[in-house]
């Protein structure tokens, strides 16, 4: 008998564990449905709050007057309305979704006269774009033809189209047609021709009035000063630059300014810019 009632005990403290187990385990099942619960509906809360501020907020960037709410700042050349749909900038667009990097970067490589583009979001539905266009500093012409090409290029070498206002522009004449296109950057002989227009702008140098430089010859470059005389002007560092290049351009440039003002040599027909420390005058024989 009182091994029986020692069984019975041990079946019953042995149940007891096992309803706790049971329950223990239950417990944590159903721990880990709520915490799912919640967690799926947290998700969806923040999912939902995304949306609708998501959509708030592209119906507050949405242009519906382009006039209030686009500002183009820009030159004289540069039309706003190439600017507008360079960045796609209409009624019904969407300021939150344009891509204005890549439209910037895309615009600059399409139009060569734009020099730098900055662009201004005001918050959350206006923009203002400010064009910075390039000033051409010559026109661009090849050697053997009348006139020029309607290219110009700025003090930077970047080549562009203008025909407006340029008429009066110092002419680089490149050696063979069609010459360097517009959107590239001079280089070579033409480059060095462009340093010495860049030079000749302003200051003493100006009083040699370039009005032309051929960049064709083979070992000098050709300028048609504002007398009419010719001067042939070479320079260390002029194709191949080296320390100091631009400061021997300037020399030269310099020394060939102080010859051509004395007087020394009023039937010039040429004079020779090509030796360091010498300035010469050749009066009889023409360039062909």
């Amino acid at each position: 008998m009182r091994g029986n009632r020692k069984t019975r005990a041990t079946l019953f403290s042995a149940a007891r564990s096992n309803r706790k187990r049971d329950d223990g385990s239950s417990l944590k099942i159903i721990s880990g449905v709520v915490l799912s619960v919640a967690l799926v509906a947290l998700a969806a809360g923040v999912f939902f709050a995304f949306t609708h501020l998501r959509r708030l907020w592209l119906e507050q960037s949405t242009i519906t007057d382009v006039a209030r709410q686009v500002t183009i700042v820009t030159g004289s050349h540069v039309k706003s309305g190439v600017i507008l749909d360079g960045f796609g900038l209409t009624n019904g667009a969407n300021l939150a979704t344009i891509d204005f990097k890549a439209r910037r970067s895309e615009l600059l490589g399409k139009v060569a006269n734009i020099r730098s583009l900055s662009i201004e979001r005001h918050l959350p539905d206006r923009v203002v774009i400010t064009v910075a266009e390039r000033e051409p500093v010559a026109r661009l012409g090849v050697k053997g033809q009348k006139g020029t090409t309607g290219k110009v290029v700025d003090a930077e070498g970047v080549v562009f189209l203008r025909r407006v206002g340029t008429g009066m522009l110092p002419v680089i004449r490149e050696a063979r047609a069609p010459g360097t296109l517009p959107g590239k950057t001079l280089s070579g002989r033409a480059a060095a021709a462009l340093k010495v227009v860049v030079a000749c702008a302003d200051g003493d140098l100006a009083s040699l009035g370039i009005l032309e430089v051929d960049a064709s010859p083979r070992d000098y470059l050709l300028a048609v000063l504002g007398n009419y005389q010719r001067a042939k002007i070479a320079w260390e560092g002029m194709d191949e630059p080296v320390a100091g290049a631009d400061d021997n351009m300037r020399t030269r440039l310099s020394n060939l300014r102080k010859a051509v003002n004395s007087n020394i040599a009023t039937r010039a027909i040429i004079w020779n810019a090509t030796e360091r420390g010498c300035i010469t005058a050749d009066t009889k024989e023409p360039i062909q």
